[in-house]
């Protein structure tokens, strides 16, 4: 019986790309050493629509007030390993990047090379372009342990999806087939910080350009929503938040213990009534468009 439990504990641990010696020997998923650098294209979009709500509730009465779009490469680059756990402090660097999109009906576009636009000025404190010069402009530091969990970013405000772009690093149970992770997202416009709550499944092993990928299917739901009073102006009703994925997908690859991939594409749908002026309530009604690849570049 003992050699029977054994051997489908090696078995599995051979599946998920981990080493099957005594737990304290495990190999983490991730590896960091001092000094590395890993470059990341990326490639994402936003579009928030606030369709279908009553007009009291569509500022400027712009039913598409943002979309963005952008690519650029970013190198992480491995500051310090602590030797008790093998976390890493990292700082995320823009080599270069385009975004575009409209914001309230007005057209934005922003370019930036680390090598030609070193002294380029800053566009307008607060614009859709500002906040892309500031990724470019000032590196981020945050810490990622064995697992893959990113914490700690300088900027508090980094510890959400569309603004930690490049530094998407996915938490991994290397042991389990299935396990859940949550992430924040607070789209512009909308504000309310809401918390998705990812179930990772381990689908399978691929071989790829003599690299070894643990290939792992996400599926989000919405765990909760805090509301933010400052920036909800006249909605004082409730909202609740859905969120759909299609296709959410990680790649991490376990030959050099590394996050090779990561996909998302999630619909945030919300729904409410809120009071308006002429008495009742009208609809709010909108949905967020979220979608980001980060990929591993040689």
């Amino acid at each position: 019986m003992k050699l029977y439990i054994y051997g489908i504990g090696l078995a599995f641990a051979l599946m998920a790309g981990v080493n099957p010696a005594g737990a304290q020997d495990k190999q983490a998923p991730y590896k960091f050493t001092k000094g590395e650098l890993a470059k990341y294209e990326v490639v994402g979009s936003l579009e928030i629509s606030l369709k279908g709500s009553h007009a009291e509730f569509i500022p400027g009465g712009v039913e598409i007030p943002l979309k963005m779009y952008y690519k650029g490469t970013f190198e992480n680059v491995v500051l310090e390993v602590a030797e008790s756990d093998g976390s890493a402090q990292i700082e995320r660097r823009v080599r270069n990047m385009t975004a575009n999109g409209e914001y309230q009906g007005q057209a934005w576009k922003y370019e930036y090379d680390r090598e030609k636009d070193k002294t380029k000025a800053a566009p307008e404190a607060g614009s859709m372009a500002g906040l892309f010069h500031e990724w470019c402009t000032a590196p981020l530091g945050f810490t990622v342990d064995g697992e893959g969990k990113y914490s700690n970013p300088t900027n508090p405000n980094y510890d959400r999806l569309v603004m930690r772009a490049g530094a998407m690093y996915w938490p991994v149970k290397a042991d389990q087939k299935t396990w859940v992770t949550e992430e924040k997202i607070a789209v512009p416009v909308l504000h309310d910080k809401i918390a998705i709550e990812f179930k990772n499944d381990f689908t399978k092993s691929i071989t790829r350009e003599n690299r070894k990928l643990m290939v792992i299917n996400t599926t989000p739901k919405v765990k909760g929503a805090e509301k933010v009073e400052e920036h909800r102006g006249n909605v004082t009703g409730d909202i609740v938040f859905t969120v759909e994925g299609n296709g959410c997908m990680v790649e991490i690859d376990t030959t050099n213990r590394r996050l090779h991939t990561v996909k998302l594409d999630l619909a945030i749908k919300l729904s409410g009534k809120s009071p308006v002026s002429a008495g009742g309530e009208g609809d709010i009604k909108g949905q967020a468009t979220f979608k980001e690849s980060q990929v591993y570049k040689d």
